[in-house]
Parts: C-alpha cells; sequence; structure tokens
C-alpha cells in the first residue's frame, strides 16, 4: 500500500469505538469515555470530564469482541479540544505504562 503524503506518527492508528473507564492517576473515582482510536503508543478518546494536558490518568478498555484483551494504562493528556458534541471534550493521550 502507497502512501502520498509522510506519516509523522510511530505508530499507525486504529479505530477503536468502545467504551473506557478512566481515574485521574492515584484517585480512586472513576469516569466514564468513549474511546475513538488506539495505536501502540497512543489512544485518542472522548468525555464529558474536562483534563488539563500534563493530567495523568489510568484508563481501563474493555474491547466489545472478546477476542481482544481488556487494556489497563497509564496515560498523559497531551492534547484537550472541545469536541463538536455538546459537552464533550477530546483527547489526545500518550501511553506511559501498561498496566
Amino acid at each position: 500500500m502507497s502512501r502520498d503524503y509522510d506519516e509523522k506518527r510511530d505508530f499507525f492508528r486504529m479505530a477503536a469505538d468502545c467504551p473506557l473507564t478512566f481515574n485521574i492517576h492515584g484517585n480512586e473515582a472513576s469516569d466514564v469515555g468513549q474511546c475513538i482510536n488506539l495505536s501502540a503508543g497512543g489512544i485518542r478518546f472522548r468525555s464529558e470530564y474536562k483534563l488539563e494536558p500534563g493530567t495523568l490518568i489510568d484508563i481501563h478498555l474493555t474491547p466489545e469482541k472478546s477476542v481482544v484483551p481488556p487494556l489497563k494504562a497509564t496515560v498523559e493528556i497531551a492534547r484537550c479540544d472541545p469536541s463538536s458534541e455538546d459537552g464533550q471534550y477530546e483527547y489526545a493521550g500518550s501511553i506511559k505504562q501498561l498496566l
């Protein structure tokens, strides 16, 4: 497959439309979000909860297909953008550690 552009990412992203839960690293209270896409080094997701860049969160993502194992990881929020959906934010995060 040829590409007519330079890929800037280290890893390809794949669509991963599934629910996830997350909590601020070290905090027990959890919130919910919706995964948009995922790569070996990062995640993009949507949530109503506002997070600032640099925040560490622990995520737990359980894919709908049981052939794919759940993902638990510590993620550092890199970017927060208001979503086109009311009251939502879209996040880009870097996976720092698998749990």
